[in-house]
């Protein structure tokens, strides 16, 4: 077979599946002809010939070539660099729409916030429970994490996100526990966002994910979240289940003016007339809810890692067979 009977025959095989696939032929992106040579497999040679002739359908049209190195390596580097900046986005929405003050909630808030603002940022579980709080520092807005990683974290001024107030709220609490372990104080300071100033103090070693188990309860001294922990948390936060936690009950200020505790009280309670169905109804649609769309942050993910490994394998192909001047 001639080489142009060849290329009609590999172009004619591309645009059936194409029509197939319900995708563009011509022109071709680099994802399409990545999914088509492998939904149809064949030896390298086959496979390269297929390449060529996308190729030269393509240049002879005026198009860009679909299957040319560089443009597999850029599809490739943009699909990642496009998923990182998706996913940064994703999980400093989450991080800044957390509590900081006012109740048991703010404490996970806090440090939910840096173990999102972390993972945003490419780390893996892993190395987020390996952290040291000596490896971050803040830089004006910014935040630096050193030792083997030297990543910065830039501020984001379309979202008005802001990565050194999100840790440096997180490692008050960390430097205020390692001072004052009290968890009746913290929750105090945490209610008012009252806590003083401990700039001053010294800059000790300490893991940055430290477990808080559900009434606000610290480990003293304090140890490092597993990897898997640090997974579990996110997970909760990008399915829309927030972490268990148990509010400390207020302290209503008794009648004679003397104070026991906390001097804050307790709301007057407000009387409403719901249905005796309202609060069942409600706790089952965010029941459905998290069921049904619990799965998809993994789905987009598998469907992106495909893409990824579609890509990698196509340019592996035409790296290892050194025929740039043919495809």
């Amino acid at each position: 077979m001639s080489t142009v009977g060849g290329y009609n025959y590999q172009w004619s095989l591309f645009v059936d599946w194409c029509a197939a696939a319900d995708v563009d032929a011509l022109p071709a992106l680099p994802i399409t002809l990545a999914e088509f040579l492998a939904e149809n497999p064949a030896g390298d040679a086959v496979q390269l010939r297929r390449v060529s002739a996308i190729n030269r359908t393509h240049r002879d049209a005026g198009l860009p070539a679909p299957g040319q190195v560089t443009s597999i390596r850029i599809a490739l580097d943009s699909a990642r660099s496009n998923r990182t900046i998706r996913r940064a986005e994703q999980y400093q929405a989450i991080a800044a729409a957390l509590l900081t003050s006012g109740s048991t909630a703010a404490l996970f808030g806090r440090r939910d916030a840096v173990l999102l603002l972390l993972t945003a940022a490419g780390l893996s579980y892993r190395a987020i429970a390996a952290l040291d709080r000596t490896d971050i520092s803040a830089d004006g807005d910014s935040v630096w994490i050193g030792g083997r990683h030297r990543i910065h974290i830039a501020p984001n001024d379309a979202t008005d996100f802001v990565p050194a107030s999100i840790w440096h709220r997180w490692h008050t609490v960390l430097q205020f526990s390692e001072r004052y372990p009290s968890t009746k104080l913290l929750a105090e300071h945490l209610q008012r966002n009252t806590f003083p100033d401990i700039a001053a103090l010294p800059h000790r070693p300490g893991p940055v994910a430290v477990p808080i188990d559900q009434w606000g309860h610290m480990p003293l001294p304090a140890t490092a979240m597993t990897a898997a922990e640090v997974g579990a948390v996110i997970a909760r936060h990008l399915t829309g289940v927030s972490p268990l936690h148990t509010p400390r009950r207020p302290i209503i200020r008794p009648s004679d003016g003397t104070d026991r505790s906390d001097p804050i009280a307790a709301p007057e309670p407000i009387s409403t007339d719901l249905d005796s169905g309202y609060y069942r109804a409600g706790v089952e649609a965010r029941r459905r809810a998290h069921t049904a769309l619990a799965d998809v942050p993994d789905m987009v993910d598998d469907v992106e890692d495909r893409i990824e490994q579609l890509l990698e394998r196509t340019l592996q192909l035409l790296d290892s067979s050194d025929s740039g001047g043919r495809t």
